[in-house]
């Protein structure tokens, strides 16, 4: 695990007048959408609005992980050219200008083994990447991957688990003496993306895993309100919110409006989501 990473995940559970909770924050961003310096900039403004890890997408075109918003992303990402090397760029410019905040890539296999799985890894080790999350490759099958990333890297780049409430006694005890990086947590079943509300089992499996596991947890899908958050205070050391920026986002593109107002605007979300840790949030974002 890299240092930014460690340092992040540490500093995260640290109460803050602006962290209240002491809960870890990571955001996601798809690659790309709408193009490559919106992206860049928005990377930087969540990192601003105190976002502790930033997660980016890289498009696919057979997502099976991903709900309608964030596949509608990847298809907008992809109509505009990108590609795992254009991800791999966007990411080094990004490292030029912030060497401090941890970026986690989100992708599915295909594109890292079409892209030559050593060169990827030597290239997303150059560009700053610090860790990945790969959802349609099992943990345990992951194995032969992760002993090649720390042949050619060592401990720079962190593999993060994924755990649902369907994963099995042996899936969970595999991961028990994980240390690197952190656990994401799915908060329900399925796709991302959706409501959410955090019913009582939700939050008695996510505690059960505090005993079982060395790595913190931080819980994703459907997370968008600080009523969430705060419910899962209780159980997590963190929490990930991807499709709800992402359609934020999406909501503001579709406004058209001029650029200076674009970027006027992109603060209200900035401000949502440095909301989302504490007791009140704007909900809405209107066109007008």
């Amino acid at each position: 695990m890299s240092d930014r990473l460690e340092t992040a995940l540490a500093k995260a559970r640290l109460k803050t007048p602006e962290n209240p909770l002491g809960m870890g924050l990571i955001t996601y961003l798809m690659a790309g959408d709408p193009d490559t310096d919106t992206t860049l900039r928005r990377l930087s403004g969540l990192v601003k609005a105190g976002v502790d890890i930033l997660e980016l997408g890289v498009p696919f075109s057979d997502p099976i992980a991903d709900g309608p918003v964030i596949q509608a992303a990847g298809l907008r990402a992809l109509q505009q050219g990108m590609n795992l090397q254009k991800v791999l760029n966007l990411a080094a410019r990004f490292r030029k200008e912030n060497q401090t905040t941890p970026l986690l890539l989100m992708s599915y296999l295909n594109p890292l083994i079409h892209y030559g799985y050593d060169r990827f890894l030597s290239d997303a080790c150059t560009a700053g990447v610090d860790g990945l999350i790969l959802p349609d490759l099992p943990w345990r099958e992951s194995t032969p991957f992760r002993q090649r990333a720390y042949e050619l890297l060592q401990d720079h780049l962190a593999f993060i688990p994924m755990i649902a409430q369907t994963s099995r006694p042996a899936h969970i005890h595999g991961l028990a003496q994980e240390q690197k990086g952190f656990i994401y947590v799915l908060s329900r079943n399925g796709i991302t993306g959706g409501d959410a509300e955090i019913p009582p089992q939700t939050l008695q499996f996510i505690d059960s895993l505090q005993t079982a596991l060395s790595a913190p947890c931080y819980v994703g899908f459907g997370i968008q309100s600080p009523t969430q958050v705060h419910t899962l205070s209780q159980a997590c050391q963190g929490v990930i919110v991807g499709s709800a920026l992402v359609q934020k986002f999406a909501q503001l593109d579709a406004c058209a409006l001029p650029a200076h107002e674009l970027v006027h605007r992109e603060q209200d979300i900035y401000a949502w989501i440095g909301s989302l840790r504490k007791t009140s949030v704007r909900e809405e974002l209107a066109c007008e």
